[in-house]
């Protein structure tokens, strides 16, 4: 299952609607986000932009919001007024000690504060 599969898992349970914005261009075999920064919109009460990864890539997510296309975060989250998140999903083991394992959701919030982007992981 990809992160995206797991993603629109998550979506369905709360039945909230959404719109996969990345596509797959066939010519240069690459994936593209809407505005280099988001996989996914959901309507939740306002309109949200997810970034999907696997937990092993976060970092990467998080340097290419907040560093390599910081000015379309910031035009997001400024001229939107729209929340922005990353979920990076990855393997835990259930219960501490045990050997089951669950795909479990690291969730950051990107905040813009004094007109930079800021990362709030949530607990």
């Amino acid at each position: 299952m990809s992160p995206m599969q797991r993603m629109l898992t998550e979506i369905k349970k709360h039945s909230l609607r959404y719109w996969i914005v990345e596509h797959y261009n066939q010519w240069d075999r690459k994936r593209h986000d809407l505005f280099n920064i988001i996989d996914l919109l959901v309507l939740d009460g306002g309109v949200l932009g997810i970034q999907i990864c696997q937990g092993n890539d976060y970092r990467q997510h998080i340097r290419k919001l907040t560093e390599e296309h910081q000015d379309n975060t910031i035009a997001w989250l400024e001229q939107t007024g729209t929340r922005l998140e990353v979920w990076a999903w990855r393997k835990l083991k259930k219960e501490r000690g045990g050997k089951a394992m669950v795909w479990v959701p690291k969730i950051a919030d990107i905040l813009l504060v004094n007109g930079c982007p800021y990362i709030e992981e949530r607990k």
